[in-house]
């Protein structure tokens, strides 16, 4: 068990945690001692330490993804959602990799509809940290496959500016399969894993794996309340940790869900009583409404083969537009060229020599794994007094851009020569689970209280000892994917904290 007194605990080991472990461990110190900081990271998952190795003997890789029986969905995902990994490294283990750093509008969103000073000038180290950090690099040219040089020619001369994908990897040989059931066989994707932990521990951090934090120990003093310590369960039995200052890193779910059970949020919740009220707990959640994918036929293929699923271009319509108006394009080539799905297209024939041809040779067009996304959503998620997550307000607007996003896709499908495109008739819904991964605002910033649950400094607006950083504290989703924003957010946040707490 782990000890049960310490200076800063740190609730959930994903993408922020490790980062704020880290930085907090390197450079913070007990603002009256002057001494190191005892700081634990609490994770519900496991924990596989150690340098991962090439390869598939990896423990990560051998326990995680390449054991059926350790039923992996069930044991390391919540509610089998990828988006959510409940384990060490949480879903910066499994991620795509690729990095869409914050765009200039997104950091004018944030400063309009809530105040924060989070601008691209006072992110800027953060930002230049993660990508020395995650290894953010542009796909070099020599990976474009034949249809990445046709669409960058296509949509240049519609107007748009194209630009070649980022991602964020080490030693990456550019294989192709980053997104395959079983991940990266060459431990190559950026994690906290591999990148902040290592710190983390080396400056006195504990890893607490398989612990369920149950609540936050919150006392009511006047108007406002303290925490001052949580419940965490491991192992069948359950416990109390104190801490002097709780940092809360669960995810857009996790943060909100956990602030509820330990009775600081909205006035009714599962019948919970309420010690502090914040309406705003985990209202306010947006991210990407992703349409259908457009994909198309061409004569010759258009990916490489064995680039099955790297590189790539995305482009912006109406790039500085508020509002509904920004749609995200990315455009890969080759993702669809594998035997198995080649078979199972619906344009190919259905049995004989010609099929097995048609699975060798034909390349497959995808522009829609991530696009068209509309940035940002007329309506909103909201997490119910029962703990579901669901959709509100008006979406048709959504749904308006969204069908105008499939729209251009298909038109430049056409003009890059396409002899066959798939229909446009699948309906654009809007479901709890439409986004993936791209969700926050849960338990977003702001400088109002009637409108936010945390400060610009992380700092809970209602109970004192209380910070909450991660995905859930973006007041908007960020215009592409939000594992490297809130990574280069959370370098930004230690600072802060490291400032006002631990200095």
């Amino acid at each position: 068990m782990a000890e049960t007194k310490y200076d800063v605990a740190i609730v959930g080991a994903g993408f922020s945690g490790p980062i704020l472990a880290a930085k907090i461990a390197e450079k913070g110190v007990h603002p009256q001692t002057g001494d190191r900081l005892k700081i634990a990271l609490i994770e519900a998952g496991p924990y596989f330490p150690g340098d991962p190795r090439p390869g598939y003997g990896s423990p990560l890789r051998r326990q995680m993804f390449t054991n059926l029986e350790d039923n992996y969905a069930g044991t390391y995902l919540w509610e089998n959602d990828r988006a959510r990994a409940k384990i060490v490294g949480g879903s910066s283990l499994h991620w795509g990799a690729q990095a869409f750093l914050p765009f200039e509008a997104d950091y004018l969103h944030w400063q309009k509809e809530t105040g924060v000073d989070w601008t691209r000038e006072n992110l800027r180290e953060g930002v230049a940290e993660i990508r020395r950090e995650f290894n953010v690099h542009e796909y070099p040219a020599e990976i474009d496959t034949a249809g990445g040089k046709l669409f960058y020619d296509v949509a240049s001369e519609m107007g748009y500016d194209p630009k070649r994908q980022e991602g964020a990897r080490r030693n990456c040989i550019y294989c192709g399969f980053c997104n395959s059931p079983m991940m990266c066989k060459y431990e190559s994707r950026a994690s906290t894993v591999v990148t902040y932990i290592p710190v983390a521990e080396k400056n006195g951090a504990e890893i607490i794996p398989d612990t369920y934090v149950e609540k936050i120990l919150i006392d009511r003093q006047g108007e406002r309340g303290v925490a001052r310590g949580l419940v965490c369960s491991s192992g069948g039995s359950s416990y109390e940790l104190e801490a002097d200052k709780i940092i809360v890193s669960g995810g857009f779910m996790g943060s909100p869900l956990l602030l509820m059970r330990s009775g600081y949020g909205p006035r009714e919740w599962r019948g919970n009583p309420i010690i502090v009220e914040n309406s705003n707990v985990g209202q306010h959640i947006d991210g990407h409404a992703f349409t259908p994918g457009v994909s198309a036929l061409f004569d010759e293929p258009m990916g490489d083969g064995e680039l099955a699923n790297i590189g790539g271009y995305y482009m912006i319509h109406d790039e500085q537009a508020d509002g509904e108006g920004r749609l995200l394009f990315r455009a890969q080539f080759g993702g669809m060229h594998l035997p198995s799905r080649a078979a199972l297209n619906p344009y190919g024939p259905w049995y004989g020599r010609e099929h097995k041809k048609w699975m060798r040779e034909k390349g497959i067009l995808r522009t829609g794994s991530l696009s068209p996304s509309v940035s940002k959503p007329s309506g909103r998620w909201y997490i119910d007094p029962d703990g579901q997550l669901l959709y509100g307000g008006d979406h048709s607007l959504t749904i308006r851009r969204a069908k105008e996003g499939r729209a251009i896709a298909y038109e430049v499908l056409e003009k890059m020569g396409a002899k066959k495109i798939s229909s446009l008739d699948t309906p654009v819904t809007i479901t709890p689970r439409t986004g993936g991964s791209h969700k926050g605002g849960s338990c977003r910033a702001g400088v109002d209280p009637k409108t936010s649950v945390v400060n610009q400094y992380f700092e809970s607006h209602d109970v004192d000892n209380l910070l909450v950083c991660d995905g859930s504290a973006i007041p908007r989703v960020t215009t592409g994917n939000t594992g490297t924003p809130q990574s280069s957010l959370t370098v930004f946040a230690a600072g802060r904290m490291i400032e006002r707490h631990f200095s």
